[in-house]
């Protein structure tokens, strides 16, 4: 299928001619989508689907875009679907394989990884950011060369700590591994980043993980144990089950606003960044695409990266949007902070994630 890139706003340009038209009612819940059959929705409207995040508030902004979008151009029709990644991805794929031309969703937020998965299965169509007047205003590190999506927020990987049951605070990414904290340590599932952090700190790195998956396997009795869902994790950090962790910071501070007694901290070595893409799904229609292509410029505006940094407590891609208030003052989102992001190649993490995934399960989850 021949790619389609995005590139002008023909269709936009008419939406004022299109007042007569009623607003669109198209429902904003966490329903899946039946694939689209084509671009016309109710009335003869241009209909595109938006993939969310499921989970906490990270549906509010994108429900209040929509809603606001749709008042604005009465010719465009919004439904949004909420979903994990991993689960909304793999539902793409299976749409793409069976109707390429009839895609699961026509654009929406998606994580470094799943981008990088996506540039591999052909799942994205590519931005013009030359006609994208917010683009310019995007942080470099979370541009692409490539065109494939742009970024709207970045979340960071770094320490969580129980205040009550850790006397001395970590301050550095080897506290994982040290024997004060031996019994101490929980993480999600497969921790690819504390694997890289181990290497990266005994001479390694992405291309070169040998000395992380050493360390981990002589240091497999610092961990206590593997949590599978968050309300798991909360809980074990917060009773001194397992009070240290390696973790999100937007997720442990949302934690902490609901009193839990933890803390987080930005490593000295610099925390690892996360930023998520906005991207635009093959196989939607011109028309779906030009519209596509409006909406990513409006969710990329200082506005609206601010009111996603408050959703989902992260620090906004655009460097012209002010921080919130509640969020100001924290060390994630210290100018310092985010200078100091670790360098990631995700290309590199997409790629190996899988096979690292499967060697964690059999050399170091094995041995906890």
């Amino acid at each position: 299928m021949p790619e389609r890139s995005i590139s002008r706003r023909r269709l936009l340009t008419g939406a004022a001619g299109a007042a007569g038209l009623a607003l669109a009612t198209a429902a904003c819940g966490g329903v899946r989508p039946e694939p689209s059959t084509g671009s016309t929705g109710a009335g003869g409207k241009v209909k595109v689907t938006m993939f969310a995040f499921l989970g906490g508030d990270l549906g509010k902004m994108p429900k209040e875009f929509a809603k606001e979008y749709e008042q604005a151009h009465r010719n465009v029709e919004v439904e949004i679907y909420e979903q994990s990644n991993s689960v909304g991805y793999t539902r793409m794929l299976a749409q793409q394989k069976a109707s390429p031309d009839q895609p699961l969703v026509n654009f929406g937020f998606f994580n470094a990884q799943t981008s990088v998965q996506g540039i591999d299965d052909k799942m994205w169509a590519k931005l013009d950011y030359s006609a994208m007047s917010n683009s310019a205003d995007i942080d470099p590190r979370f541009q692409r060369e490539d065109g494939y999506g742009i970024g709207i927020g970045v979340d960071q990987f770094g320490l969580v700590y129980n205040k009550d049951k850790i006397g001395k605070a970590p301050t550095s990414w080897a506290a994982l591994w040290d024997h004060a904290y031996q019994g101490k340590v929980s993480f999600f599932g497969f921790p690819w980043y504390a694997v890289y952090m181990a290497a990266k700190l005994n001479g390694g790195g992405l291309d070169n993980m040998e000395p992380g998956w050493d360390l981990w396997e002589r240091e497999a009795r610092q961990i206590r144990l593997l949590v599978e869902s968050n309300p798991q994790y909360l809980n074990v950090l917060s009773n001194g089950t397992a009070p240290m962790t390696a973790y999100f910071a937007g997720t442990g501070q949302q934690w902490i606003n609901s009193g839990a007694p933890l803390t987080y901290v930005v490593p000295s070595e610099g925390a690892i960044p996360l930023p998520i893409y906005m991207q635009a799904v093959q196989g939607s229609t011109p028309q779906q695409l030009e519209v596509v292509h409006d909406m990513i410029n409006e969710m990329i505006s200082p506005k609206w990266c601010a009111r996603w940094a408050e959703v989902s407590v992260e620090a906004p891609a655009n460097v012209k949007t002010p921080l919130p208030a509640k969020l100001k003052d924290l060390p994630a989102f210290q100018k310092s902070t985010t200078d100091a992001f670790q360098d990631i190649d995700y290309t590199i993490v997409g790629r190996n994630n899988a096979q690292w995934q499967k060697r964690w399960e059999t050399d170091i989850a094995s041995r906890i």
